[in-house]
């Protein structure tokens, strides 16, 4: 596991995680963090590229949900563990709890006035945030992600299982807006009523000199505690 988050392509941070959860289904628990460069838009499983209105890459995940700007200014982190894990129980909800509340608990401690989403308030989501989330990612609200005080979202965790194995993947957006994914997006400005709802770590208090490195020095050490 490298100590500072690798520079990889949208491809290569792709195939990092198809590459940790094949080795969890082996047995081998993974762990790595990624900031991608050139940027990317990173698609969703089921995402239609007919979405993407960008001259950047465009590449698709393995796991659901949609699309993701993914650059220089925000840390990818993928956690796969084998089946039988703590992070790998057979109820996919609960699954991301330890995840989001060791994030939560590392964020705090940087001074971050910021909380998990629970279960109850991410099915609360109507319809057309629903169908906004198919889009872009940020718009929606899944449990244990994790938001500010004032509700704006701040952590999107992932995931994709294969054999009774899982890979978590979590994205944070450092120094990068998360709601300027809609300017790579066909139509993105009607997604503005929940993208607004989003915020980067360099916009809350006290963290205006985060970095997606200084952020990886703070998870790297709860992250490989939980993988253990």
């Amino acid at each position: 596991m490298s100590t500072v988050p690798l520079r990889r392509s949208g491809r290569d941070y792709v195939e990092v995680g198809a590459t940790l959860l094949a080795a969890a289904a082996d047995g081998v628990t993974g762990l790595a963090a990624t900031i991608v460069a050139p940027p990317a838009l990173v698609l969703g499983s089921a995402q239609s590229e007919a979405d993407a209105a960008t001259t950047i890459d465009v590449v698709k995940r393995g796991t659901g949900g949609g699309a993701v700007l993914c650059d220089a200014g925000v840390l990818l982190i993928d956690l796969a563990v084998p089946a039988g894990h703590a992070l790998a129980p057979e109820d996919v909800t609960e699954a991301y709890r330890p995840l989001g509340e060791a994030i939560e608990a590392a964020l705090v401690g940087m001074g971050v006035d910021c909380r998990t989403v629970t279960v109850a308030e991410a099915r609360t989501m109507d319809d057309a945030r629903k169908a906004a989330a198919r889009r872009a990612c940020w718009a929606g609200l899944s449990p244990y992600e994790l938001v500010l005080a004032d509700g704006r979202k701040l952590v999107g965790l992932a995931q994709r299982r294969r054999r009774g194995a899982v890979l978590h993947q979590i994205a944070i957006p450092v120094t990068t807006p998360p709601a300027s994914v809609a300017d790579h997006l066909v139509d993105g400005a009607s997604l503005a009523p929940w993208l607004e709802a989003t915020a980067m770590l360099a916009g809350a208090a006290g963290c205006g000199s985060a970095t997606p490195g200084g952020l990886w020095d703070v998870l790297r050490g709860p992250l490989t505690a939980l993988a253990t």
